[in-house]
């Protein structure tokens, strides 16, 4: 099965969420149904999540 790098987008009230996953699918659109399941099983457990890559620029 292909593998595929998805990069998900939420633009919430205060910022934007990006979410990279990558996983095995048929094809693009079962690619990226997979990628917004792993999102929505993830949200269930906020507290394991840790930033481990930040940017910061003056505006």
């Amino acid at each position: 099965m292909p593998k595929f790098n998805v990069t998900l987008k939420a633009s919430l009230a205060r910022g934007e969420l990006y979410w990279v996953a990558r996983v095995s699918a048929p094809d693009e659109d079962a690619a990226m149904a997979e990628a917004e399941r792993l999102f929505f099983a993830e949200l269930d457990a906020p507290t394991e999540w840790a930033f481990s890559d930040a940017d910061v620029e003056s505006l």
